[in-house]
C-alpha cells in the first residue's frame, strides 16, 4: 500500500474518534506520490502563525518583557492565526550533570502554554534557543548528552499528545561553531534519539548558518526521513529589519531606514522566495519560514509594508510562516494596551 494512502486511512480513523484538528481541511491527490506527504499537509496546518519570542526563551520567563498568559493565545487565536510557535530556553532549565533532567515546575509551565494553544486548535512548535554551549562546543560530550537528554525527555513526555497539532523543532538556527557540516552529522543522530521513541511525530529542521535562507543548499537530510519541515529565517534587508537592534554592533547607524515597497525592493523578496522554492522542489521538502519581522524601531508604516509583501510572497510560494515576535523587540501586539498594532492584522490577513 502506498505511503501516502496509510497516512490518508490514519487521519480518517483519528478524525472518527476525535474533534477535527484542522481549521481547514485538505484532502490528499490520491494521484500523488510522494513519501513526504505528511510532512506537506502538516505544514499546511501551521500556516499563519506567531512566534511568542522573549518569554520562554529568557532565562525566566518575563526577564525580556513578555509573559504569555492565556488571553494572548486567545488575540492570536481570534486574530485568524493557524499556529503558535514557542522558543523555549531549554538548557537553562536542565540539570548540569547526568542525566540531564528538565526542571519539572519549568516543564509543567510549558505544558500549561502548550495546553492553551491545542485547547484552540492552533498548531503548536516546541523548539531550543539560545543553546549557547552547544553552539559554541558542538563536540563537546557533556552538551552533545545535554541535548540528546532534552528531546529523549520531551519526546516521552508528549508521546500520547496530538501528533496533528504538536511539531518539534529540534535546535534553532545552528551557527558559529555548529556549522554546516557538523550540523549535517548532528541532524540524523538526534533525528535516532527522536524516532527511537516515537516515529510519527513531525520534525521541524533548521537550516544552517542561523538558518539562513541563502544557505539551504548546504542542508542534507537523512534519505529515508519523510516526516520533516525545512525551516528559514527571512529578515532581509538586515539593515533595515534590525535597525537599532541592541545585539547587533553598529545597528543605530540604519536607524531610519525605510521600505516602501518600490519594484525593486519587491523583486529582491521574489528573488529569494524563487530561490527557496526551488531547493523545496528539488528535494521534495516542505519549508516553513519560522521567523521574519521587521524591529519596532523601523518606521512603523514600513514595517506594515515590509511585512505585507514577505507575507505575501511567502504565500504565493505556498510556505507557512511564523512572525517574530507577538509583543516585546519585533512587536506585532501591544501588550500594555491590549492590542494589535495599527495595520499589523490587515498586513498579516489582507
Amino acid at each position: 500500500m502506498r505511503r501516502h494512502w496509510k497516512y490518508l486511512l490514519l487521519l480518517i480513523v483519528f478524525a472518527s474518534c476525535q474533534k477535527p484538528t484542522y481549521d481547514i481541511v485538505v484532502q490528499p491527490d490520491p494521484e500523488e506520490e510522494n513519501e513526504n506527504y505528511l510532512a506537506f499537509l502538516r505544514n499546511r496546518a501551521i500556516g499563519k502563525g506567531i512566534n511568542f519570542g522573549n518569554a520562554l526563551e529568557a532565562p525566566e520567563e518575563g526577564l525580556w518583557g513578555l509573559t504569555i498568559q492565556e488571553s494572548y493565545i486567545h488575540e492570536v487565536k481570534n486574530a485568524g492565526f493557524n499556529s503558535v510557535r514557542l522558543p523555549i530556553a531549554w538548557s537553562s532549565h536542565t540539570d548540569t550533570t547526568a542525566p540531564y533532567s528538565i526542571d519539572p515546575e519549568f516543564l509543567s509551565r510549558v505544558d500549561e502554554v502548550i495546553g492553551w494553544c491545542l485547547d484552540r486548535q492552533l498548531t503548536t512548535i516546541i523548539t531550543i534557543h539560545h543553546f549557547n554551549e552547544l553552539y559554541e562546543f558542538p563536540e563537546d560530550s557533556t552538551y552533545r548528552e545535554m541535548f540528546f537528554s532534552i528531546w529523549e525527555q520531551l519526546t516521552i513526555h508528549y508521546k500520547e499528545t496530538n501528533h496533528d497539532k504538536l511539531i518539534f523543532e529540534p535546535l534553532n538556527e545552528p551557527h558559529h561553531n555548529l556549522t554546516p557540516a557538523r550540523w549535517n552529522i548532528l541532524i540524523p543522530e538526534i533525528l535516532e534519539v527522536i524516532r527511537g521513541i516515537d516515529t510519527e511525530r513531525t520534525l521541524i529542521i533548521d537550516g544552517p548558518d542561523w538558518a539562513y535562507h541563502g544557505s539551504l543548499y548546504q542542508l542534507q537530510l537523512p534519505d529515508d526521513e519523510h516526516n520533516v519541515i525545512v525551516s528559514v529565517r527571512y529578515y532581509q534587508p538586515y539593515d533595515f529589519t534590525h535597525q537599532g537592534a541592541h545585539w547587533v554592533e553598529n545597528s543605530d547607524q540604519w536607524l531610519g531606514l525605510t521600505w516602501a515597497g518600490t519594484n525593486g525592493q519587491v523583486n529582491q523578496v521574489m528573488t529569494d522566495m524563487n530561490a527557496i522554492k526551488s531547493w523545496s522542489e528539488l528535494n521534495n521538502r516542505p519549508v516553513t519560514i519560522g521567523e521574519f519581522g521587521c524591529i519596532a524601531e523601523a518606521d512603523h508604516q514600513s514595517r506594515g509594508t515590509w511585512t505585507s509583501h514577505v507575507r505575501k510572497q511567502m504565500e504565493a510560494q505556498e510556505f507557512s510562516w511564523s512572525y517574530f515576535d507577538f509583543g516585546v523587540v519585533f512587536k506585532a501586539y501591544d501588550i500594555e494596551n491590549g492590542q494589535w498594532l495599527d495595520g499589523f492584522l490587515n498586513a498579516f490577513f489582507d
